[in-house]
């Protein structure tokens, strides 16, 4: 997760109030991000409410910070730093109630070890009671009580502590590597008679379980990979690559858990500029992994950052977190984004733009591409969609998705909207 992520769809409304209301504003033609750059050492400081959350968490509410110290030495920053306190609020089967605690603070250090590497280590704590498990593979399905709701059947609750520090070394031109390990604590409880206490208690012909992960496990991720960039700029390219190839190597404690895995992650991102300001994003990732994987991890993806895929705000927007789950993950997302004007606020400057994206992706349950849990059809996931985004004086980015997605309404039915509030572009 984003450190400023979900942010208040409050900011969004206090950014058109600063831009609408405000005596001293002016209107500037469109500015790209790298025109916003001050060779001059300063520092930017950004601290505000959080109002924001998403479909899946519902109501957020809390406080966010960063302090970015910027000069004409490293790019794009000398430094940065961020932090998150909140809690989000949603009506439930319980009732309404804290459905999610999220709490973290991250560091950025381009110039670390005198530029030869960069540093980036964070710390987070995750707590909630309503995170989504619908069964193993693509075509896992939802069934509704008589009363056309789910109630907790496909939830469960879970809670994780981590720290992680990942490292990133030039090794000439466009290229470098990416290295770090990472630390969990995690304890999920199931939910009497839900998907995940059935497939919990299931064992296979042979005797194994169907699932693993059901105890409070510590794990150990090392990662590794290497990065191919030529953006032209980190908080909004309009041109050029990022493509990362890395592997990552998993361990869980107590051994007798039986939870260990491997992953192989590629991701893919082209930027492009287009005619009338406009710049076209677009990004396949496709995630593997082998072993004995906890099953919160099987709607997971990538090694450094790992997130909620396929469904979730950084894979397919508008279907819900942990909808499916499997070894095999592929995932494509197309978005044409447009900055429409700048202007001037008490010294800072203000971009709004908006983006129109169309995101889809497939799970499978493991590689014999046969598993009557994958379905028979293609099986295309999707989602459709736009929001607007604004960037704040050179390295905050926010931004709202509003998704259209089939399979929103797994999770809130009658309801086929994904909403999202995050910190930064989904790529």
């Amino acid at each position: 997760m984003n450190v400023l992520h979900r942010l208040a769809v409050s900011l969004a409304a206090t950014a058109t109030f600063v831009a609408l209301a405000a005596g001293d504003a002016r209107a500037d033609d469109q500015l790209p991000a790298e025109e916003l750059e001050d060779p001059k050492d300063r520092t930017e400081w950004a601290g505000f409410p959080v109002i924001g959350g998403s479909t899946d968490i519902g109501i957020q509410l809390g406080a966010a910070g960063a302090i970015t110290h910027l000069g004409d030495r490293f790019k794009p920053y000398w430094w940065k730093v961020d932090a998150l306190v909140s809690f989000s609020v949603k009506g439930g089967p319980r009732g309404t109630e804290v459905v999610q605690q999220s709490h973290d603070m991250r560091w950025d250090f381009p110039g670390g070890g005198g530029g030869k590497v960069r540093l980036m280590p964070g710390v987070f704590y995750d707590r909630t009671i309503n995170s989504g498990y619908f069964g193993l593979g693509n075509a896992s399905r939802v069934v509704t009580r008589p009363d056309g709701s789910i109630g907790d059947r496909y939830q469960f609750r879970h809670e994780e502590a981590s720290t992680r520090l990942n490292m990133r070394s030039p090794i000439g031109g466009a290229y470098s590597t990416m290295y770090g390990w990472q630390l969990r604590y995690v304890n999920p409880h199931a939910y009497a008679e839900s998907r995940l206490a059935i497939d919990a208690a299931t064992r296979l012909d042979d005797g194994r379980p169907l699932i693993r992960g059901l105890q409070p496990l510590g794990i150990a991720t090392l990662n590794a990979g290497v990065i191919y960039d030529t953006r032209s700029d980190e908080i909004y390219p309009r041109r050029g690559s990022f493509h990362l190839a890395a592997w990552r190597l998993s361990g869980a404690t107590p051994t007798s858990s039986g939870v260990y895995w491997a992953g192989l992650n590629v991701i893919l991102r082209r930027y492009a500029d287009l005619p009338g300001g406009f710049v076209f994003a677009g990004r396949i990732i496709v995630d593997a992994m082998a072993g004995h994987v906890p099953f919160y991890d099987l709607s997971q993806g990538g090694a450094f950052d790992p997130n909620d895929m396929p469904g979730g705000a950084q894979g397919v927007r508008g279907v819900p977190n942990g909808r499916y789950s499997g070894l095999l993950k592929v995932v494509g997302n197309a978005e044409v984004r447009r900055i429409h004007f700048a202007v001037h606020v008490f010294g800072s400057k203000f971009q709004v733009g908006t983006t129109a994206f169309v995101d889809a992706g497939r799970v499978w349950n493991d590689y014999t591409f046969s598993d009557p849990r994958d379905g028979k059809s293609i099986g295309i996931k999707y989602g459709i969609g736009g929001g607007p985004f604004l960037i704040w004086d050179t390295a905050a980015l926010f931004r709202i998705d509003v998704a259209y997605s089939p399979d929103a309404s797994a999770a809130n039915p009658g309801f086929p909207v994904g909403i999202y509030v995050q910190e930064g572009m989904m790529f």
